[in-house]
């Protein structure tokens, strides 16, 4: 996979060159992405499959952090994936590259016309997949109504896709969406989380410092994503062995004197 950030978009700008790469045209999707879950896992097919038709390359536009942390910081309990994780994942779904921009007051302030057409001008998109609810630009202004007229008018091409349902009891039905799935881990229901990621929940601890004494201890603080309810839990490592974790209010503890890189919660 191919990673741009912010400062190659506006150098590209200011050259008024596209990327090598993008020159034959690009179809994208656009968002946070965090976890990527059944609901993102069909729009990314949807958005490979067109960039299929079109012959040209399938990417996506994301975040380093998910959108909610810089919207909703007092109430937000952590990221369902990193950003290592989550473009990890979308390669593995067939997106060839990803801009990766940090959410700065300037970026909050572009209007969502504007953001198009620099995704238009730099990776010549040609078409545009997002979900029904997708909204973009200052505020959230430029919703799907206004999306379809703008790429009416730059000839992009575009296509919704409806919002992905979860039964969550017997007559109930839930939007799966990274807050849900949040509020799943927080609660320790794996089960469904797991379900709804595709994937077992995974933490990641390659950027953490990792203090060894009679076990392996790794500060609450510097994780950035959510975590389940304190207590005990058998989890797997990155070589599938099943490891003893327990969780105190400030620190995650396990039963081992080596470094890890991951827990999966199964």
């Amino acid at each position: 996979m191919i990673i741009y950030s912010g400062k190659d978009i506006q150098n590209s700008l200011s050259k008024e060159e596209s990327p090598i790469e993008l020159l034959a045209g690009s179809g994208i999707a656009i968002g946070s992405f965090d976890g990527l879950h059944l609901g993102h896992r069909k729009i990314i097919s949807e958005l490979v499959e067109m960039c299929r038709k079109e012959n040209v390359l399938a990417g996506v536009v994301t975040f380093d952090r998910p959108l909610p942390l810089y919207k909703h910081a007092a109430d937000y309990t952590g990221d369902v994936s990193t950003l290592e994780q989550r473009l990890s994942l979308m390669e593995e779904q067939g997106i060839k590259f990803a801009i990766v921009l940090d959410f700065t007051d300037e970026v909050s302030k572009i209007s969502g016309h504007e953001f198009l057409t620099i995704l238009k001008n730099v990776c010549n998109m040609r078409c545009l997949c997002e979900g029904e609810d997708f909204r973009c630009g200052y505020k959230g202004a430029t919703d799907m109504t206004a999306i379809k007229y703008w790429a009416e008018q730059n000839d992009v091409k575009t296509t919704f896709v409806k919002q992905v349902l979860y039964h969550s009891g017997a007559e109930d039905e839930e939007r799966i969406s990274s807050s849900y799935i949040r509020a799943m881990i927080k609660k320790g229901f794996f089960s469904t989380a797991n379900q709804l990621l595709c994937r077992p929940y995974e933490l990641d601890f390659k950027k953490c410092t990792q203090r060894s004494e009679d076990k392996l201890y790794i500060s609450k603080k510097e994780i950035n994503q959510v975590l389940p309810p304190n207590g005990i839990y058998r989890v797997k490592n990155e070589s599938e062995e099943e490891v003893r974790l327990e969780i105190t209010d400030t620190d995650l503890i396990f039963d081992l004197q080596s470094n890890l890189k991951l827990a999966r919660f199964m």
